[in-house]
Parts: C-alpha cells; sequence; structure tokens
C-alpha cells in the first residue's frame, strides 16, 4: 500500500535525522561530520533492507556508527 510505503519512507528520515542530532548533541560532533557518518554507514539501505532496524533507537545508532568508524576516543569522553 503506498500509505505504508510513505510512512515507512518517513520513519526512516526521522531515525536519520534524529541520529544526526544524537551525534552532535550527546557526542559533540559537528553537524557535517554527523551527516557524513550517517551517509558513510547507508543506514538508510540497512533499515530499508531490515526493518526490525528501525526500531532502535537514534542514541544505539549513533554508538553503532561512532564504533563503526573506531572513534573510541569519542565513545570513551561521552560513555565512560
Amino acid at each position: 500500500m503506498i500509505v505504508e510505503k510513505d510512512n515507512f519512507e518517513k520513519d526512516i528520515h526521522l531515525l536519520l535525522s534524529d541520529t544526526v542530532k544524537e551525534l552532535v548533541v550527546r557526542f559533540n560532533k559537528p553537524a557535517s561530520e554527523a551527516e557524513w557518518l550517517v551517509e558513510k554507514s547507508d543506514m538508510k539501505n540497512i533499515i530499508a533492507e531490515k526493518p526490525i532496524a528501525l526500531h532502535d533507537s537514534a542514541y544505539k545508532w549513533a554508538t553503532k556508527l561512532l564504533t563503526e568508524n573506531g572513534d573510541i576516543e569519542t565513545l570513551e569522553r561521552y560513555l565512560v
């Protein structure tokens, strides 16, 4: 159904935006770097292929992206 697909795409966009916000606010990343991390991760396609990933919080996605990017310094600074 078209409405469900539109809602799904809106939900994905919202999670992407919220993840960028988490990276900026909670982990003190510049907005451009946060956006780059989200784009680099191909998060949108991952969620589209596995919709269950939409249930993960933006915070969880942010920590996952930092981990995948090897940004241990940021994780240590804000999680320890």
